[in-house]
Parts: C-alpha cells; sequence; structure tokens
C-alpha cells in the first residue's frame, strides 16, 4: 500500500480538497445515472412499431402527423418511453370485437 504525505496543508485545505473530489464523483455518478436511464428509455423505429402493434408505414405517419414524438440522432430515429405512452389514448368500450390481437 503506498504512503500517504501531507505537507503545508491545513485542514482546511484539506477538507476542501476532499470535497472537491466528493463532489466530482457524485455529480459524475449522477451524470452516468442520467443517461443510462434515458439510452434505455429509448426505443427504435422497429422496437416502437411492435410495441404499438402496428407497421413501420403507420408509425411513420403517426410521427409525421405529430401523434408520437420521434428523436433524430444521425440517420437513426428514436422514440422515448414516456412518449410512446403519452401517445395512447384511453377508448372506452363495452363490446369486444375481432381482429387481430397482439
Amino acid at each position: 500500500m503506498g504512503k500517504i504525505e501531507i505537507n503545508n496543508f491545513t485542514i482546511a485545505d484539506l477538507e476542501q480538497a476532499i470535497k472537491n473530489v466528493l463532489n466530482e464523483n457524485i455529480f459524475n455518478n449522477v451524470l452516468d445515472n442520467i443517461r443510462q436511464e434515458e439510452s434505455l428509455n429509448m426505443y427504435s423505429r422497429e422496437a416502437t412499431a411492435d410495441m404499438l402493434c402496428v407497421s413501420l408505414p403507420t408509425l411513420n405517419e403517426w410521427t409525421k402527423q405529430g401523434i408520437i414524438r420521434a428523436f433524430r440522432i444521425g440517420g437513426r430515429v428514436l422514440y422515448k418511453l414516456e412518449d410512446i405512452n403519452n401517445s395512447l389514448k384511453e377508448v372506452k368500450t363495452s363490446i369486444k370485437r375481432g381482429g387481430k390481437s397482439c
């Protein structure tokens, strides 16, 4: 284990140095957590279409019409989980009809 040498440091200087290191580490950890959460809640066009049980052309039309928000980075189009959930509207029906089920 290495030696620690402290020369010409006052207690206040040492406390400030420790606070700076802790603040930097905490800030970096929080920033990393935010980035991870954002990246985990972003979905590709294909994943979003599968989630909503629609085709890619339908999802594209909904995006153009402003029904669902999309984000572009480079050539990729991504959808936030929050925006996917916000685009859904509740429909109250009392009759179950046939058709394709996901």
